[in-house]
C-alpha cells in the first residue's frame, strides 16, 4: 500500500514547474556543468526521455542534474566508489560503479560506460530499447569537464 501511495505522490509532483522556477532562480552566468545539467533536464522534458545518464568522476554533475528535478531517473556511472556512495544523497540518482577496464581511447571508454548504464536501465525496467535517453559526458576525463550532452536511443 505504501509503495502505491509513493508512486501516486511522485506522479502528482509538478516537475516541469519546479524546473522552470529553479532555472529562473539560478544566478547567471553559471558554470558550464550547471548549464549542461539544465540543458539535459530541459531536453529530458522535451524528448520525454526515460533516463539521464551522467558519466562522472566526482558526482558533482549528477548533483546538479538532480537539483533541477527531472521526471526521470539519473544513472550516474563512475569509477569512484566514494562518489557513488555520496550520490545516494541526491534525489533520483542511481549510482553505478563501473569496474570495467579503462580503455586508452577516451571515446571507446565513454561508449562502454554508456552501454553499461543503458543495459542496467533496461534490466531494471526504467527504459526499453528505442526510447530516448539523455547522456552527459566530458570531452576529456577528470573532475569538472562535463561539457557534452547527447540525446540517444536506448
Amino acid at each position: 500500500m505504501m509503495h502505491n501511495t509513493c508512486l501516486i505522490a511522485e506522479k502528482a509532483l509538478p516537475y516541469y514547474a519546479s524546473f522552470q522556477d529553479l532555472t529562473v532562480a539560478t544566478p547567471k552566468p553559471c558554470s558550464i556543468n550547471e548549464t549542461i545539467a539544465n540543458a539535459a533536464v530541459s531536453s529530458a522534458f522535451e524528448q520525454n526521455a526515460k533516463m539521464i545518464i551522467v558519466l562522472s568522476t566526482s558526482g558533482n554533475t549528477a548533483r546538479l542534474v538532480s537539483k533541477y528535478r527531472p521526471n526521470c531517473p539519473i544513472f550516474m556511472v563512475t569509477r569512484n566508489e566514494r562518489a557513488a556512495r555520496f550520490s545516494h544523497l541526491y534525489r533520483g540518482v542511481y549510482p553505478f560503479v563501473f569496474s570495467g577496464k579503462k580503455d586508452t581511447d577516451w571515446a571507446t571508454d565513454v561508449e562502454q560506460r554508456i552501454e553499461h548504464a543503458t543495459k542496467e536501465g533496461i534490466k531494471l525496467g526504467f527504459v526499453r530499447r528505442g526510447e530516448p535517453i539523455i547522456v552527459i559526458t566530458g570531452q576529456t576525463g577528470g573532475i569538472g569537464h562535463s561539457n557534452t550532452m547527447r540525446v540517444l536511443q536506448a
